[in-house]
């Protein structure tokens, strides 16, 4: 019966160490999990904040603002990662305003906005008199429709490149 307490004992605590690294692992992932979620949410809450902003630039001077034509519906979106228009001169950023949108005043988040002319895509007859006009297919011409498409980017050394979160909206005016 002596010789028997040793190796019980040895696989018991063989079993609890098992168990010890395998929650070990688990607290890991879980952490990079939660690590994840916590930047999607910080992304996601600084791009709706970044077409806040942009839909107010809009709202407030609808003739002056910068804005894209649309594209032929072969063509890829106007707002694509990779399209020039994303440049300064075709583009609204936002520079320096990282800090305001709640990351480190290093970041580099790079919030801008791509705003589509889209006007030709409302239904035609609109306009205040119900008759056709002489705007885009028969649109008034004091009708605008906008199509915001917003983008914040930070840094992702873990992927090698930069992680790039987008939000689109509409905005509609009648311009008197």
């Amino acid at each position: 019966m002596m010789g028997v307490v040793l190796p019980v004992v040895l696989v018991v605590l063989t079993v609890l160490t098992g168990l010890v690294v395998t929650q070990m692992r688990r607290n890991a992932v879980d952490e990079r999990l939660a690590a994840n979620t916590r930047e999607t949410i910080q992304l996601d809450s600084a791009v709706q904040t970044v077409l806040r902003w942009c839909e107010a630039a809009v709202t407030v001077a609808p003739q002056n603002i910068i804005t894209v034509p649309l594209e032929a519906p072969t063509a890829p979106p106007a707002w694509d990662r990779n399209s020039a228009n994303w440049a300064d001169a075709t583009s609204l950023n936002f520079t320096g305003s990282a800090a305001q949108l709640g990351f480190p005043p290093s970041t580099n988040a790079n919030p801008s906005c791509v705003i589509e002319a889209a006007t030709c895509e409302l239904l035609p007859p609109i306009s205040p008199t119900g008759q056709a006009a002489t705007g885009c297919g028969g649109i008034d011409p004091r009708w605008r429709k906008f199509r915001i498409t917003a983008r914040v980017s930070t840094p992702a050394p873990d992927m090698g490149g930069n992680r790039q979160m987008f939000a689109q909206s509409e905005v509609r005016l009648f311009i008197d």
